[in-house]
Formats: C-alpha cells, structure tokens, sequence
C-alpha cells in the first residue's frame, strides 16, 4: 500500500497478512518521526494489549503482534498517528475441522471408570457423542471433556446397560467404537446365620455382598423359591439383602436358601412351638 502522509509527516504502510488459525500475526509500522505515540484499530474497534495482543514502539517504528489468532480475527488492521495512518487486512484461514485419532473399542469389568477419548484437528470444534443413535448429556455417571484438541467421555462406575456403540460427531466426520462390559464377579462377605424362633414370631435372615447388583437375588426355603407375600418380605439396601418370614409355624422349620448366580449361602431355620402357660 502507498504512505499515506499530511503535514509533513509520512507513514510506512505494513504488508496485508494471510495466515491460518493458531498462527501469529505480526505488523509494522513505520513512521518517519521518532517517539510518536499511535493506536492500533481493528474492524474500527481500539486495540488494547492483552495476554495474546502485544503492543511496543521502538523508535519510528510501531509493532503489533496478534498471538493464536483465530477466524474472528479476521478484518481491516489500521495504525493511526496524529494526522496519519497507514491500513492493511488480516484474512485468517479457520483450520479443517476432522477427527485425527479415532475412539478405540474397550472392555470394561463392571462398576470401574471407562474413558472413551479421541483426537480433533481443530481445538475450537465442538463435537457431540451419542450411543446408538441417542445424544449423550452430561450426568451424574456421564462426564464429557475437552482439553485443547483432546476429547474425552468418562462413565463412572460403569453400569451393564452401558454397554453399547459409541460414536462422535465432528462437522462431517464421525467415529464410533463398542464398549463391552463384563460383570463384576459377586462375593459372599458376611454369609446367612442360623435362626430359631418361637411360632409365631418374626425370623429374620441377612447376608451382605462384595457390591450393589441390578438383578434380584433367589431366596428359597426348603428347596422352594420365596416370592414376595404378606408373610414374605424381601429387602434390599446397598449390597445387604434381608428375608422377613411373618407368622412362622414348626413346619416351617428347614434350610433357607440365598443365591445370586455362583454366589449362594445358606442357613437353618427352627421354629419352636411355643406352649402357652
């Protein structure tokens, strides 16, 4: 571009600049008197200096560096001093939006974090995870990250229904990868005890495994399988399940059963008739 100059003075115009998004973009101005102050203007805004704006002045010479600029950057640069100024562009290329490590297929154990991630091109792209065909959310087991061009989705603790396909969206890209989930083996940590009672009270069983379960557990007495009565109660709290027998009667008496796949215990039940006085 030509200087522009009144009053005697002219100024030096800097060079137009085409540069991608991340780059630096640097201008000079140089005027043909020391030690005058200038402003930078962009799109007709001021330029203040900030972290990623930096503004000096060496002699005649004005600089502006514009640090990881992005595509809003774009726009009419202008350097204005007293009476003259000197304008140029600013054309920033926006990067291509792609996925540049895909999702990756995993097995996990139950109820144990998984972190499905992969990586994009482009930092400032936004990116929406599904499984199946459903959008997911943030949650309270759902985590969802960026970390500059890093994505991530972490699932904790990881239930059996989340197994699945999952994918990611990126602009016109997409990558998917199938989690497995593999159940958490169950452990007997405090086994049924013995009960006796005397007819017609309450006989209570408790046992407790290593960790919660989804499915329901078999309770059986005398070989045959208990459901849920008025005189039956079953409870469930945490990894502690408890049978309630109401209203017992001696020939009641017999083995009580607790099984949750491989995992059982077992326990005797006696009832005793009780002889009014």
């Amino acid at each position: 571009m030509e200087p522009r100059a009144r009053g005697g003075w002219w100024c030096r115009d800097y060079r137009t600049q085409d540069i991608q998004e991340d780059q630096n973009a640097v201008f000079v101005c140089d005027l043909s008197v020391e030690d005058v102050p200038g402003e930078w203007y962009r799109n007709g805004d001021r330029i203040q200096p900030t972290s990623s704006i930096k503004i000096r002045q060496e002699g005649t010479k004005h600089f502006l560096l514009m640090v990881n600029v992005r595509g809003e950057d774009s726009g009419e640069i202008k350097f204005v001093a007293r009476h003259v100024e000197s304008v140029a562009s600013l054309k920033v290329e926006e990067l291509p939006v792609n996925i540049v490590n895909p999702l990756q297929d995993q097995t996990a154990v139950e109820r144990s974090r998984v972190l499905l991630d992969c990586t994009v091109s482009n930092p400032r792209c936004s990116i929406r995870w599904y499984k199946g065909p459903t959008v997911i959310l943030p949650s309270e087991r759902f985590e969802i990250c960026s970390e500059g061009c890093y994505r991530k989705l972490i699932i904790q603790p990881v239930e059996l229904r989340d197994q699945g396909t999952y994918s990611v969206q990126v602009g016109e890209y997409s990558c998917s990868a199938h989690l497995t989930v593999e159940a958490q083996s169950v452990v007997m940590v405090r086994p049924l005890e013995d009960v006796e009672v005397g007819a017609p009270g309450d006989a209570c069983f408790q046992c407790e495994i290593s960790h919660p379960v989804l499915r329901a557990p078999v309770w059986s007495l005398r070989g045959e399988q208990l459901q849920p009565s008025a005189t039956v109660f079953l409870e469930k709290m945490g990894p502690i399940h408890r049978l309630t027998l109401r209203e017992t009667a001696p020939d009641m008496s017999g083995e009580v059963g607790f099984t949750l796949g491989p995992t059982c215990s077992t326990a005797k039940l006696t009832v005793r008739q009780v002889i009014p006085d």
